[in-house]
């Protein structure tokens, strides 16, 4: 295993904690890589890891760095936008942080948030439409009715969400489509909101 650089692991952990003091925010690894000049993404992490494991920096159950809480802006939850989310036949999961978007508490709530890019067809019912952002709080449960991002055979997608007879049916809202039914699926988090992209 490649030995990482004593240098640049100390000036990664100084660049976090003065972007933390200075945005109220943790950067990104994309903030990281390019700041720092490293050659990948993938680098970043490696990085990341070894200050986390030497107790220097946390990250959160999503894989971002978490900013201390006397740091954190107030009102505001910052979500990761970790990638894209299928509205239509389930995809592999795959997170991939992309940046962290600041979210106001009064109109999206607090809780721990992500966000996902929507693609396909099978939620335009819902308003649901290809490129939407989308506000998932992340949760393992789910009411009837409630649009959910489930994982099945880990797989992942968007579909409103029902039990009956023992199974679970994930419900496309598109007439075209059919249900997905399945004896069982992890919950990772329920729509919170759709922000419309237009352009």
């Amino acid at each position: 295993m490649r030995t990482l650089n004593k240098s640049t692991l100390e000036k990664t952990k100084e660049y976090i904690v003065a972007y933390q003091k200075e945005n109220g925010i943790s950067p990104s690894y994309r903030n990281i890589m390019h700041e720092l000049r490293f050659s990948s993404l993938s680098m970043v992490q490696k990085y990341v890891l070894a200050l986390e494991k030497d107790g220097k920096i946390e990250r959160t159950i999503i894989g971002n760095i978490q900013t201390p809480v006397k740091l954190k802006k107030q009102g505001v939850t910052m979500a990761p936008l970790v990638g894209d989310i299928a509205c239509g036949d389930p995809t592999e999961e795959e997170a991939n942080i992309q940046e962290s978007i600041e979210l106001p508490n009064a109109i999206f709530g607090g809780g721990d948030l992500f966000m996902l890019h929507a693609k396909g067809e099978s939620m335009i019912g819902a308003g649901i439409e290809e490129g939407d952002l989308l506000v998932i709080r992340k949760q393992n449960t789910a009411d009837d009715g409630e649009i959910v991002v489930a994982l099945t055979d880990g797989r992942n997608t968007l579909k409103r969400l029902y039990h009956k007879g023992g199974k679970i049916i994930l419900h496309p809202e598109n007439p075209k489509l059919s249900d997905i039914i399945v004896k069982d699926c992890a919950i990772q988090g329920v729509l919170v909101s759709c922000i419309k992209m237009y352009g």
